[in-house]
């Protein structure tokens, strides 16, 4: 970034890359702490060998700052998208640290049956989805990243939004406050919403004078019919690189609507188990609350209705279960991945 290194930048993408390719559903990567030969099977066979499935605290918080500094690099919103899915669907699910010193250290994406322990790298459907996962605290005080848990506390922010003369990105839809100086204007920008438990997001400015700048949203890629508005009137939006762009004086009052629908999906976990998937809506994980293997067919995972109390119904083979983000999880048994029959 300071010296302008072509090769240091090709080397943090191919690193980017070679994690996105061995990574779970939830952007977690390197289960036992290793990383994983692509292709090799490895990733699939350890739901049925690990609970040690991705390194959380630690893990999030390097992921955090290779993606941050990939955003600031390339301005590609594929590496917001990315810090995204690994924020909700990993280390805000975490349990709390405790004053003796206990963290939570991995999450575990666990499928296998304790009768059934056996399966090779290969390995079938049959053989793995079984009993599910547990979040856990580690069984050390104190284990070597548990200091990195609340470092990923600050990074929420620092990540939010970035800004250069003439423009500002927002790349995480969290609510807050933005307060910075465009010229001799003074602007606030107020984001406010749900997301991701709903799919709107609202931006409302307050400025001491009447200042153009570049607004640039993140569309993340799966969201299909993104809608934008301003003061009310729809704005044709292009999307280059994973950013929408509004570009206009603002002025104290001018409010921002972003819609960004959230369609049930399938994410399988490689090309050779197809049959393996997780259910995905918007940037999260939806954790089946089973102990059992969970068999649905894709019509019925892509039907799951929404409950009370932030919770989803899928109507599976072994009848209606129970599906939360992972956020949501707390001393249940889940499933991270389904059949889909």
């Amino acid at each position: 970034m300071v010296g302008g290194s072509e090769k240091h930048l090709r080397a943090a993408k191919n690193g980017f890359d070679m994690l996105l390719d061995q990574s779970f559903a939830t952007g977690g990567w390197g289960p036992d702490e290793m990383l994983q030969t692509p292709g090799s099977g490895k990733v699939f066979a350890s739901l049925a060998k690990s609970h040690n499935s991705f390194e959380t605290p630690c893990g999030a918080y390097a992921h955090m700052k290779l993606t941050r500094y990939l955003l600031r690099c390339t301005r590609e919103g594929r590496y917001g998208d990315s810090m995204e899915r690994v924020m909700y669907n990993t280390v805000l699910g975490a349990m709390p640290l405790q004053p003796d010193g206990h963290a939570f250290y991995y999450a575990d994406y666990h499928s296998q049956s304790s009768t059934d322990n056996a399966a090779d790298t290969a390995g079938t459907p049959n053989d793995v989805l079984g009993s599910g996962g547990k979040r856990v605290y580690s069984v050390h005080r104190w284990p070597c990243c548990s200091g990195t848990l609340p470092q990923v506390v600050a990074d929420y922010w620092i990540n939010g939004y970035f800004h250069e003369p003439g423009a500002v990105w927002v790349n995480l839809y969290l609510p807050s406050a933005l307060r910075w100086s465009e010229g001799n204007a003074k602007i606030e920008m107020e984001l406010e919403g749900a997301y991701p438990e709903t799919s709107e997001v609202r931006l409302r400015m307050k400025t001491t004078r009447a200042v153009s700048f570049a607004l640039k949203l993140r569309i993340p890629a799966w969201a299909d019919g993104a809608a934008l508005q301003v003061n009310g009137r729809s704005v044709q939006m292009a999307v280059p690189s994973g950013f929408a762009t509004v570009q206009r004086k603002w002025r104290t009052g001018d409010t921002v609507k972003l819609q960004l629908p959230m369609k049930p999906r399938l994410e399988i976990l490689d090309e050779a188990h197809p049959e393996t998937a997780a259910v995905m809506l918007g940037p999260r994980v939806l954790f089946a609350l089973a102990s059992e293997p969970v068999m649905a067919s894709s019509a019925q995972a892509l039907a799951i209705q929404q409950a009370e109390g932030g919770e989803w119904m899928l109507q599976s083979a072994n009848g209606v279960v129970k599906m939360v983000p992972f956020t949501s999880v707390q001393s249940q048994t889940y499933a991270t991945y389904i059949r889909v029959t």
